[in-house]
């Protein structure tokens, strides 16, 4: 039998180092996705950057939490 040598590909979740073990933690990746999805938007929705707009809209979220 032969083995699949298809390459297993991360989500941006996991890639992004997020755990959603808590509702607290799926709340904020379903906030990070919907940013990224807005910033892909804005970018025309050019595929390619998906990895690109998670970690920016993580990065905006946690700065926009630590100034509440």
């Amino acid at each position: 039998m032969m083995k699949s040598t298809a390459p297993q590909s991360a989500a941006p979740a996991q890639t992004a180092g997020i755990h959603t073990a808590s509702p607290t933690g799926s709340k904020t990746q379903e906030r990070i996705a919907r940013r990224a999805y807005e910033l892909y938007v804005q970018r025309g929705r050019q595929d390619g950057k998906a990895l690109e707009d998670w970690l920016q809209a993580e990065r905006q979220l946690v700065s926009t939490a630590g100034t509440s």
